[in-house]
């Protein structure tokens, strides 16, 4: 007699007023197949008993279960462990200072989003303003900037001087300097005021009105 032939026997004995495993879930842990291997031993034929080989096939069926529910809590306690080490860790960003390779600013009337960047050296530098499609808005010419940390908002207008329309967009900076060599330059997104959690982790916030997602970030620093 198998384990699915007790389970079906088990339950039938209800209607009998004999003890009866419930499972509504219909899903069988640990406990519910202990309860079926004994109810098995119970209810087997004295003409035709369980044999050896079936009753330690099913032992180690059960001990096998047993390993993997083990395993389940202890994935779920490390993976617990995780998501606070994560939580802790972005705290640490607060009052520091952060860049990172993210393009995207938004742009609600005339309400747009700043783009601060630091430059290594003096450099000629050029923004280009790139929408959802893909393609090229707008063409700045930001003329010769000096080292140390930068900021320009745009005007919300492509090539053409139409103003485009809501949405977020993606600003592409590029730094030539006087050898004709090209830098390259770190957007720097501003002081971190606070970090926030959602499904997708840890999201840090900038008085620059950024939100930067703790994997987008490049560098950390203290000083402005």
């Amino acid at each position: 007699m198998d384990i699915a032939s007790v389970a079906q026997q088990v339950i039938a004995n209800d209607s009998t007023g004999s003890q009866a495993v419930e499972n509504p879930k219909g899903t069988l842990g640990k406990d519910d197949f202990l309860k079926l291997l004994v109810a098995q031993l119970k209810n087997q034929d004295p003409l035709n008993p369980l044999d050896n080989d079936q009753f330690i096939q099913e032992n180690t069926q059960f001990s096998q279960l047993e390993q993997a529910t083990n395993a389940n809590k202890t994935l779920q306690s490390i993976s617990g462990g995780l998501n606070n080490s994560d939580k802790s860790y972005a705290a640490t960003y607060l009052g520091k200072y952060i860049t990172t390779d993210s393009e995207g600013i938004k742009v609600a009337g005339s309400k747009i989003d700043p783009v601060s960047f630091n430059m290594p050296i003096s450099a000629r530098v050029q923004a280009s303003v790139i929408n959802s499609k893909g393609q090229t808005v707008a063409t700045i010419d930001l003329g010769n900037m000096t080292k140390g940390n930068q900021t320009f908002r745009w005007d919300g207008k492509d090539d053409k001087g139409n103003s485009v329309s809501n949405g977020t967009y993606s600003v592409v900076l590029s730094a030539i300097d006087n050898s004709g060599a090209s830098i390259p330059i770190e957007r720097n997104a501003g002081k971190v005021t606070a970090v926030r959690f959602n499904s997708s982790g840890a999201v840090l916030v900038t008085n620059l009105n950024n939100q930067v997602k703790l994997n987008d970030v490049k560098s950390v620093f203290e000083g402005a």
